[in-house]
C-alpha cells in the first residue's frame, strides 16, 4: 500500500528545505565578507585639490638675460616666489601626491610652454629639476633658441607660472682669446714680426 504525504509533512519538508537554502547564503555571504572585504589596515591618500590655473605665485629667469649671447653649456638661473619647492619624492609604483603651490621648476627648450594643467614630458627639449634646484645647465648648438621657465606639481603638472626669453649661443672663442694673448706676452704681431722696428 502506497502512503501518500500529508498536508502537514508537505509543509514541514517545504520548511526544513527553506531553513537550508537560507543557511547555505548565509555561508556564502560569510564567505565574501572574510575573501572579498578590503584590509583594514590600508587606507587611500586624499589627493589634494591642486589649481594650476589660478595661482599667486611667479617664476623668473635670474639668468641669462633675455637677448643676452651665451656659449655652451648655458648657465640657467631661476627663481620662483610665492611657490614652494619640493624635491620629488620616490614612492614606488604610486605616483608622488601633488601639493597645491608646490613643486619644482623646468627649463623648456624651442618648445614652448605647456598649458596649465597638462603634463611636461619627459623629452627632449624638457628639462626637469626634480630635486628642487633652482639652476642647472644646459647644453646647446650654436644659434638662436626660445627658452621657457615653468613650474610644474609632483606629478610634472603645468601650472600657470612662466617666463620666456630669447638667447643666442655663440662659439666659445677661448681659444681664440688665448692665441691673442699668447701673441702678446711673445711680443709678436699677426704678422708674427715681433713688433722691432728694422734699423
Amino acid at each position: 500500500m502506497t502512503r501518500t504525504p500529508t498536508r502537514r509533512q508537505w509543509l514541514s519538508g517545504g520548511t526544513v528545505a527553506a531553513l537550508a537554502t537560507i543557511a547555505g547564503c548565509s555561508d556564502i555571504v560569510e564567505d565574501y565578507d572574510e575573501d572579498e572585504s578590503p584590509d583594514d589596515g590600508e587606507e587611500e591618500v586624499p589627493i589634494d585639490d591642486v589649481d594650476h590655473e589660478n595661482h599667486d605665485g611667479e617664476v623668473e629667469f635670474v639668468g641669462p638675460e633675455d637677448g643676452a649671447e651665451v656659449s655652451s653649456p648655458v648657465d640657467v638661473e631661476l627663481e620662483a616666489t610665492e611657490f614652494e619647492l619640493q624635491p620629488v619624492e620616490d614612492e614606488g609604483d604610486q605616483d608622488p601626491t601633488p601639493e597645491d603651490g608646490a613643486g619644482h621648476h623646468h627649463v623648456i627648450v624651442d618648445e614652448g610652454c605647456v598649458d596649465p594643467g597638462y603634463v611636461i614630458p619627459h623629452e627632449d627639449g624638457y628639462y626637469h629639476l626634480e630635486d628642487g634646484e633652482e639652476e642647472t645647465e644646459v647644453e646647446l648648438e650654436p644659434g638662436e633658441y626660445d627658452l621657457c621657465a615653468q613650474t610644474g606639481d609632483a606629478q610634472h603638472n603645468a601650472y600657470d607660472m612662466t617666463d620666456e626669453i630669447t638667447i643666442e649661443v655663440v662659439e666659445d672663442d677661448e681659444n681664440g682669446a688665448d692665441d691673442e694673448d699668447g701673441d702678446e706676452e711673445n711680443g709678436t704681431d699677426e704678422n708674427g714680426d715681433d713688433g722691432d722696428d728694422e734699423t
